[in-house]
């Protein structure tokens, strides 16, 4: 079910108004990942034989993906230089994971990690976000929506991701694993499409707007 809902995203993003600020990286994440859950798994253990090496890849693309997304949307430049140092760091050690694992395990540690990172970088855009003068509608802008489906995926899966390095080969975890990690993706899609579905307000800053004196429009 959770695959078939990817779609329902992507198409309220060509047909939403409102393109913001690098939502096409949301796009290519949405993308990739509707094309991961439905073929590109199977063909690439097809073509590799390594049964993880597909999620590893995944790991790796969506992390790159929602990353630069953040980068787009945070006003703070040093916390994009920083950001960005991280990404180098995390890519590095992604891949040289995936080399000295060879793929024959679950990516535990690099999920894990991930999902931190994604975590933190969630909280810092809604405090600054927070602090901003029209925070009063942070709720009728499209990234709040993506941010929380963010923020609830990735901190419902985190454990699912540590546990799994060391279970994967129990039927019952495997079993819970994808149980879990397709409803909270289910979750994550719904406030996608909530963010492409939100209205922007009518008026910016209602309470601050200067009352009208007599005459003033003939000053």
């Amino acid at each position: 079910m959770s695959q078939a809902l990817g779609l329902v995203p992507i198409v309220l993003f060509f047909f939403s108004k409102r393109k913001e600020t690098g939502f096409f990286y949301l796009l290519a994440y949405m993308l990739y990942s509707f094309l991961t859950d439905n073929a590109l798994n199977a063909i690439i253990f097809n073509v590799s034989k390594q049964q993880y090496l597909g999620l590893r890849i995944f790991t790796i693309i969506e992390y790159l993906l929602l990353t630069i997304l953040f980068i787009k949307n945070i006003r703070s430049k040093n916390i994009k230089k920083l950001i960005t140092l991280i990404s180098i760091l995390f890519t590095a050690f992604a891949f040289f994971d995936i080399f000295q694992s060879k793929s024959i395990s679950f990516d535990s540690f690099p999920s894990g990690i991930e999902s931190i990172l994604i975590i933190l970088y969630s909280i810092y855009y809604l405090f600054e976000k927070i602090n901003e003068p029209d925070s009063i509608y942070l709720y009728n802008t499209p990234m709040f929506w993506v941010v929380v489906g963010l923020i609830l995926y990735f901190s419902g899966t985190f454990f699912l991701y540590i546990y799994g390095q060391n279970n994967m080969a129990d039927a019952a975890f495997r079993s819970t694993y994808q149980l879990v990690n397709a409803g909270f993706n289910a979750l994550k899609l719904i406030f996608f499409s909530v963010a492409f579905l939100v209205k922007p307000p009518k008026e910016s800053f209602p309470l601050l707007k200067p009352k009208a004196t007599p005459g003033s429009a003939h000053l």
